[in-house]
């Protein structure tokens, strides 16, 4: 132990006398100057410490018995072959011995499974590191160029991506798992037993769904769905209590209706949401939307978006009036009033003293006015509000930005569908809040 601390001292000393050395010669060099000499100088040894730490008990020779843990033939040691091991504190090679299997022909580093590595070059914790910035900053090549500067651990843009491929794509498979258990059980059993579902995370919440257009590499834009579910907050002390949308959590891929549908259920299962008291659906009025929100989560509140529902208001009064004349903004005006009042039938009458029955719709008017029919039990607003729901679908809206179109949608991109599959996975974990539980789960594969 002795010889090992004489070593790494040696390398502190000549780090310091180096630098030392360095001052000397560069009297006017500011901190950061004097930094920039001392990061890959410390890096060196702290390297050799790390490399001298790791082999403190031994080089793995015999660590894990000498027989194939497949086979049970006996192993052959084969020497102690180094790897370079990069991290964020330090890097350097680190010899450990290697076993061979004449049965199998398989190679065994028992070290290397003891001590956690992977089969990169670097371990899981900086591979974290890497992917988080990958998953965060909307270029590849940025990601890559941020992780190197901050670390001073070299690392390709095209590295990165393989990266986000290989971890992003188990992600996929085993969230595309937990879905597709979840949606083939009876109701509230697993195995025959009341299905273990967590806590909810609010006693009412809201869920919402949309979806948005990014660029498919072969297949031209395609849009990519999402789901934002939150906790309902409300702050009493008005006859319409103030509601705050809370503790967001998304999923997001470039799925049909149906595989969307299991996954935005598996989120839910996540959050929570069926042990919770209220459940609020507010979204647009795609049909689409609403068949997955009676399959999944009824009964519940169903709420169209206040801001969509406005929309065809005004399209009402564009088409009687024409847009950007004297009389369409107040008429309109006084159409969104009674529409915020729940006055539907009052607005439909409203309509009828400016269009009179007999009269031919033109297409503009109809289809405004069959959105309205549609959907009015999902326009009653006032209730809403008294109840402390919200009526906008804001949080998806921002998640469609957020999740997917600052990360996949820049200029230029065009995306494969594993690789914007992967990339949403880890984004969703990444902006839902639950990254270091998700990593933990992907169980990064060892040297064997």
């Amino acid at each position: 132990m002795a010889e090992r601390v004489s070593e790494v001292a040696g390398l502190f000393a000549q780090m310091e006398s180096e630098l030392v050395a360095w001052r000397e010669a560069h009297p006017e060099a500011t901190l950061d100057e004097i930094a920039a000499q001392v990061t890959p100088r410390r890096r060196q040894v702290m390297g050799a410490l790390l490399a001298k730490l790791a082999l403190q008990q031994g080089n793995g020779y015999a660590l894990e018995g000498l027989r194939c843990e497949v086979c049970g033939t006996a192993l052959a040691y084969k020497g102690n072959p180094a790897r370079e091991v990069l991290l964020v504190e330090g890097e350097g090679p680190l010899a450990r011995a290697y076993d061979h299997c004449p049965h199998c022909a398989r190679g065994f580093f028992p070290l290397d499974r003891r001590l956690g590595l992977v089969q990169r070059s670097w371990t899981p914790e900086t591979i974290a590191k890497a992917l988080r910035l990958a998953v965060d900053i909307p270029s590849y090549r940025r990601a890559a160029e941020s992780f190197e500067a901050l670390t001073q651990v070299p690392l390709s843009k095209s590295s990165l991506q393989g990266l986000v491929q290989e971890y992003g794509g188990r992600l996929v498979e085993q969230e595309a798992q937990q879905a597709e258990a979840l949606c083939a059980l009876p109701a509230g059993e697993w195995d025959g037993r009341p299905l273990p579902c967590p806590p909810a995370a609010g006693e009412t919440m809201a869920v919402s769904l949309d979806g948005v257009m990014m660029n498919v590499r072969g297949e031209g834009w395609k849009e990519a769905k999402i789901a934002a579910l939150s906790v309902v907050e409300q702050q009493e002390g008005s006859p319409e209590p103030e509601v705050q949308l809370t503790e967001h959590s998304y999923c997001a891929g470039l799925w049909d209706a149906a595989t969307f549908g299991r996954q935005q259920w598996a989120e839910a299962w996540r959050r929570g949401l069926p042990r919770a008291r209220c459940v609020v659906a507010v979204s647009d009025g795609a049909a689409w939307i609403w068949a997955l929100v009676i399959t999944f989560f009824a009964p519940c509140v169903q709420i169209i978006d206040w801001w969509h529902a406005v929309q065809r208001v005004w399209a009402i009064a564009f088409a009687v009036y024409g847009q950007g004349t004297p009389l369409a903004a107040p008429w309109g005006a006084r159409l969104k009033a009674l529409l915020w009042a729940g006055d539907l039938r009052g607005l439909v009458h409203e309509l009828r003293a400016h269009w009179p029955r007999g009269r031919e719709l033109p297409d503009g008017l109809r289809q405004a006015l069959g959105y309205l029919f549609r959907q009015r039990r999902r326009m009653r607003y006032p209730l809403y509000r008294q109840a402390g729901y919200p009526i906008g679908s804001g949080t998806v809206e921002a998640g469609c930005k957020v999740v997917v179109q600052e990360r996949l949608v820049q200029r230029g991109m065009r995306w494969s569908r594993s690789g914007a599959q992967a990339l949403l996975a880890l984004r969703c974990a990444l902006l839902s809040g639950r990254w270091d539980v998700t990593w933990q789960s992907l169980a990064p594969a060892q040297v064997t």
